[in-house]
């Protein structure tokens, strides 16, 4: 696993690295134009277009595949790794997984609710 990762990472930073060239050669202008404000990225000025997603039947198969060979993730936050870390210690039976899953999947069923309903009906069958 450690090297899907590492390779990911590696070209995450290729990526990177030719972004801040680029980000060179852009003026002040231009650059101020390419980067978003947080009201524009607040959910307020998010439309619901914008929020929903199109469920693409293809890709919501191999997803269902690949979750079925894979049913973890990893999320890489120092502040829920903390939080959960203090509530694991603070809490007798503490289960990190059982609110994490629970948590993100009241996330993505607020966020896309079309997803997560096609899901649970494939899933079903």
């Amino acid at each position: 696993m450690d090297s899907v990762f590492g390779e990911i990472g590696t070209k995450a930073k290729a990526k990177s690295s030719a972004a801040a060239l680029s980000k060179e050669e852009l003026s002040k202008e231009e650059l101020s134009k390419e980067e978003l404000s947080k009201e524009e990225l607040s959910k307020e000025e998010l439309s619901k277009d914008a929020l929903s997603l199109k469920v693409d039947p293809a890709l919501l198969e191999e997803a269902l595949n690949a979750a079925v060979k894979r049913r973890m993730i990893g999320v890489w936050s120092p502040t829920i790794a903390a939080a959960m870390y203090y509530l694991k210690g603070s809490i007798p039976r503490f289960s990190t997984s059982e609110v994490a899953s629970r948590w993100i999947e009241e996330g993505l069923k607020r966020d896309y609710p079309e997803l997560m309903r096609k899901l649970k009906e494939d899933m079903e069958h």
